[in-house]
């Protein structure tokens, strides 16, 4: 059985990492903060580092806005955009521009939406959820792939190189397994890589096939300057 997983690898740029994490002994922690879960986060760090802090330990959270998903007990399902955390609570921006403040005690865990990584490498060949993986307000380029693609191989690590260079870019690399996967299927992909590149809002702003950086950048370029 073939599962998906995700290595994220943060050690590609600084820029990666956008919270500071303020705790109760008058420490701070810079790094991102990856899940929230049984009153503890999860903080990736620089170089691949994760910790794990307990929520009584921290004073306060300043996070890059970024969407994210509350389970909370006992009430339904919370979306919007975090901004901070405070005094054992949440605060969150919600789409009808509401700010929902929720206690940490009431949330069973919470998600977030891919901006908190820069760069991540999915593999598994299952289907791909892609508002999990594109970053609101960043430029998301995905990249369909396979290790037995010779082509894929030659293009990644340029991909890899514009990821770290530029600060508004973010990269998901997929590995597609093979063309009988069902993310091959749900894309219809008929050849590889495939690059998809998506504007600050989530929509496509272009595709490219094959080894070609100048196409993509040309993408990513355009995509910066849609509105």
């Amino acid at each position: 059985m073939k599962y998906l997983f995700i290595a994220i690898c943060l050690s590609l740029s600084a820029s990666a990492f956008a919270d500071v994490i303020h705790l109760t002994n008058g420490k701070d922690i810079n790094g991102t903060v990856a899940e929230y879960g049984n009153m503890n986060f999860t903080i990736e760090q620089e170089g691949g580092a994760s910790l794990r802090q307990a929520a009584a330990m921290v004073k306060s959270i300043e996070f890059s806005p970024r969407a994210v998903s509350f389970e909370l007990r006992g009430r339904p399902k919370i979306e919007g955009n975090i901004t901070s955390y405070e005094g054992g609570a949440f605060l969150v921006q919600t789409a009808d521009g509401k700010t929902e403040k929720i206690p940490a005690m009431f949330a069973s865990s919470l998600s977030f939406g891919g901006l908190a990584r820069k760069f991540m490498l999915l593999s598994g060949g299952t289907k791909l959820d892609l508002k999990k993986v594109i970053a609101p307000g960043k430029i998301t380029i995905v990249d369909f792939y396979a290790e037995w693609c010779g082509t894929c191989k030659q293009l990644g690590p340029q991909l890899e190189k514009l990821n770290k260079e530029d600060s508004d870019v973010v990269l998901r690399k997929v590995d597609i397994i093979d063309w009988n996967s069902q993310v091959a299927k749900q894309f219809e992909l008929k050849g590889i890589p495939n690059v998809q590149i998506y504007d600050r809002n989530g929509k496509l702003a272009g595709t490219v096939t094959g080894a070609s950086i100048d196409a993509v950048r040309t993408h990513v370029k355009a995509a910066k300057q849609a509105k």
